[in-house]
């Protein structure tokens, strides 16, 4: 890996903005809940403006009208929304963190105040390590010379490290879990308060080090840490103070290890790992928790014991019917319960009539049954338990097996409350199923008509309940997970289970987009995934950036995707250009993803590093209604003819920036959120004190901790916030256009920014409402044709539609009903791969632009 380069000159001079942001004193241990639970608690600040007082000729800090409002949270700032709507309460003397035993080591003074160096590379190899006073020097190569500087930890807490540094004008916040915990040892054992005289062993001081660990999070060095102090000093050898305070350290050291325990199953359940679940379980202290924690371990292992029964329950009584009508004992499906490539291959007894098609559906649905879809069949399994008694009392079952087998698969393929016993009902929807599913395998177009006149021959579903079987379908083409495609990839760094392979042919790579993908522990076809695609730092591999987010993945139960899109040698570009034709980078891999594998459209992410930070953001506001949030690590927008435009498109799209205040796009970013801040948008972003462009670590739980709340906003009528101010979305490239359930079908050519020759550009923008029964109101600029795409919930299919066009009648329209098309929702599906936002019409209309 590269030796990381130390803020630039140019980062340094945004540093003014901080200053800037230069801090109005408020109340300690504030806490501030956003509206979806996520809490930040430091002390509550507000920008400051330097105003010249004409008298004295002395400036002096006023609020800034504009300014932004945030949480000091020690080694960085949270820039949040203050809009009433936006945001919970700010509540005070919220316990989150307490207040820690801190350790300060007095400033050794400046020997001189110089700039930090353009361009320096730090020589790890010249650098010395911390000294008793806390004290060490970096050796950086700058072009055709070095330098040095010094740096000196002046406070260090369990959360918070702070630098200063004798030599030059710099200041640095770390979190202190970014920190190696021996080397932290190191500093505390040197520490005057810590330093045991004469190398003494000294009980207490040792526990504090240990306090230390635990409060810091290093559960497991705190535990060794007692062990060790247990160790050295034998009953009757440590002072009475101490032992009682090492005692009530190993109590919560063994609470800190319980509540972990219950953490860990608690996400692993759900993220449907119930293996996982059952294993952490099982390792519970009971012996040490304490009474809360015990209640919880005892809740969790009831509701993972009934989902496991309840799943157990469906897949025995499933399988018992099938040997029951087949007659061949239990089967051998190839589709396996990982997912295969087809049902299963036997040779049943003679089958007529509904049990044909009844029995392989059937097995179907015994492979794709997961824990988390197993109430599918809850109708089928009272049936069929009821059933099994009444055979073992030597009655006739009153439901033969076809009528349990339909009730099977009619709740597979519907939901529970479509569940049905009525053979012929089961089979219609089971038809749908599979007609959608070679519906959307199809590419030839022709294809696809024929099946489509075929199906609208034969008896099909009512569309709206079609909808309902879309959104339970499986992937198109599930992957083998038995005999994964692609080439796996292994190497420093890189995660078990990452595996390359392409996208299907797009516009931007004829051969498609290569891309990596690795999928969590126990992933299984028969349940949705949240999925975090990965767009790296150019030059950087996109295997090892998955690796940096695996953990964290793996206990949310995140589908990875990475497109190599500026990564190592196989990476294509050399940074990003905002240009719109390659955000197929994402939207061709993720169609493909949705595609092979089972994807939760609800929760699908970007997360970007670097460029690929910029791109996140770029694809983002671009793409509103394909994301439920951007996370963005270090990202340096683009303004003029981007974000001075395109920042209102992010009015439902959440997004979360993690930025160093030297890493050069913190007075850009700072103009985007003044905007977003202003009107309630739900963006936060943070801010590491005197940090530069890195990979912030510590930082990637909490960014997992805020995607964990959010799900994409539905294409619901009425697109606007709680606010007096509505927002037109905006768009001056061709592939930005579709938002949510408007369309821009062609933009006037004045409108597009390649048509843009030196000066301001002025997008084409959108919006829409359905304020009243069926009256659709649209209104745009630059726009010359336009679509709405109306689903289910929309309006009243019963009755006429009126439609408005910039304040007039819409050309050509006059109102009538409205019939749901099934091609429209068809294809619709299958381009864009959404299982859970689907159109059944579409209306185009010509607009003046």
């Amino acid at each position: 890996m590269t030796p990381p380069r130390l803020p630039t000159a140019r980062a340094a001079a945004v540093a003014g903005l901080l200053t800037g942001l230069g801090l109005a004193t408020a109340p300690a241990a504030d806490t501030v809940i956003l509206k979806d639970g996520f809490v930040i608690q430091g002390t509550v600040r507000k920008e400051l403006t330097s105003v010249n007082d004409p008298a004295t000729g002395k400036s002096f800090p006023v609020v800034k009208d504009t300014g932004l409002d945030m949480i000091d949270e020690g080694p960085k700032l949270v820039v949040f929304s203050t809009h009433a709507k936006q945001l919970g309460e700010i509540g005070k003397d919220v316990a989150l963190r307490p207040e820690y035993r801190a350790f300060k080591m007095p400033f050794a003074g400046h020997k001189r105040n110089d700039p930090l160096p353009a361009g320096a590379v730090l020589d790890p190899a010249k650098s010395t390590d911390f000294d008793a006073r806390w004290l060490r020097t970096l050796h950086v190569n700058l072009p055709g010379a070095f330098d040095k500087l010094e740096q000196q930890i002046t406070y260090l807490d369990p959360y918070t490290c702070f630098m200063a540094s004798p030599t030059h004008s710099w200041r640095i916040g770390y979190r202190t879990n970014e920190m190696d915990p021996a080397k932290v040892r190191k500093l505390l054992s040197t520490h005057p308060d810590l330093v045991e005289a004469d190398g003494k062993p000294d009980a207490a001081k040792r526990v504090a080090v240990a306090r230390f660990m635990l409060d810091a999070g290093w559960v497991a060095v705190a535990r060794d840490d007692v062990a060790a102090i247990r160790k050295a000093f034998p009953d009757g050898a440590m002072p009475a103070a101490a032992r009682e305070a090492l005692d009530k350290l190993a109590r919560e050291v063994e609470a800190a290890v319980a509540g972990a325990v219950v953490k860990e199953a608690e996400a692993a359940m759900g993220a449907g790992r119930y293996r996982h679940a059952a294993d952490v379980l099982a390792i519970f202290p009971r012996e040490t928790a304490d009474a809360r924690q015990t209640d919880e371990a005892t809740r969790l292992t009831a509701r993972l014991n009934a989902t496991r029964e309840q799943y157990a329950a469906g897949r025995r009584l499933l399988r018992a019917v099938l040997d029951d009508v087949t007659g061949l004992g239990k089967a051998n499906p190839l589709v396996a319960a990982a997912g295969g490539p087809g049902v299963a291959a036997f040779a049943p007894k003679a089958l007529a009539g509904p049990l044909a098609t009844l029995v392989p559906a059937a097995e179907h649905v015994y492979a794709e049954l997961h824990p988390d879809s197993a109430h599918r069949v809850d109708f089928f399994v009272t049936l069929a338990a009821q059933a099994e008694r009444e055979a073992r009392q030597g009655r006739d079952p009153s439901k033969t097996p076809a009528e349990l087998l339909a009730t099977a698969v009619s709740g597979w393929v519907k939901g529970k409350t479509g569940a049905t016993p009525d053979p012929e009902l089961a089979l219609g929807l089971w038809a749908a199923r599979e007609f959608v599913l070679r519906y959307q395998r199809a590419d030839d177009p022709n294809v696809r008509n024929d099946l489509l006149a075929k199906y609208r021959k034969g008896k099909p579903l009512p569309i709206d309940e079609l909808a309902q079987v879309i959104s339970l379908l499986p992937p198109a083409e599930p992957e083998n997970l038995a005999a994964r495609s692609g080439t796996a990839v292994t190497g420093k760094g890189v995660p078990a289970g990452v595996y390359r392979r392409k996208s299907a042919p797009c516009s931007l790579e004829l051969g498609g987009v290569e891309y990596l993908v690795r999928l969590p522990p126990e992933y299984h076809h028969g349940r949705a995934y949240p999925v975090v695609v990965a767009l790296t730092q150019v030059g950087a591999e996109p295997e090892v950036m998955l690796g940096s987010l695996a953990a964290e993945a793996d206990k949310g139960g995140y589908i990875l995707v990475a497109p190599n899109w500026a990564g190592g040698p196989f990476g294509k570009e050399k940074g990003w250009d905002w240009k719109g034709e390659k955000h197929e980078y994402v939207t061709a891999v993720l169609r493909d993803a949705v595609r092979h594998f089972c994807v939760d459209n609800e929760r699908v992410f970007l997360f970007g590093a670097g460029d690929g930070a910029g791109m996140a953001m770029d694809i983002g506001a671009s793409h509103p209604d394909l994301f439920a949030g951007v996370a963005a690590m270090g990202p340096v927008p683009k303004w003029v003819n981007m974000f001075d435009w395109y920042w209102k498109n992010a009015q439902k799209l959440p997004v979360y920036v993690c930025v160093g205040e030297h890493s050069g796009g913190l007075a850009l970013l700072n103009l985007v959120y003044q905007k977003w801040t202003r009107y309630g948008f739900p963006a936060v972003m943070t801010i590491y004190k005197g940090r530069g462009p890195e990979w912030y670590a510590a930082e990637v739980p909490v960014m997992f901790e805020w995607m964990a709340r959010k799900k994409r906003v539905p294409g619901t009528a009425v697109l606007q916030l709680d606010t007096a101010n509505r927002f037109r979305w905006t768009t001056f490239r061709a592939t930005d256009n579709r938002f949510y359930w408007l369309g821009v079908d062609e933009v006037a050519p004045r409108h597009l920014i390649e048509n843009l020759k030196g000066a301001q550009a002025i997008p084409a923008e959108l919006q829409g409402d359905i304020p009243l029964g069926n009256d659709i109101r649209v209104s745009s600029r630059g726009v010359t044709k336009l679509s709405v795409w109306l689903s289910q919930e929309m309006i009243d299919w019963t009755k006429p539609v009126k439609v408005k066009v910039n304040g007039s009648d819409a050309p050509g329209w006059k109102p009538k009903v409205l019939e749901p098309d099934l091609g429209v929702l068809l294809e619709d599906y299958r381009l864009r791969g959404d299982r859970r936002m689907l159109f059944l019409q579409k209306l185009e209309f010509k607009a003046i632009p």
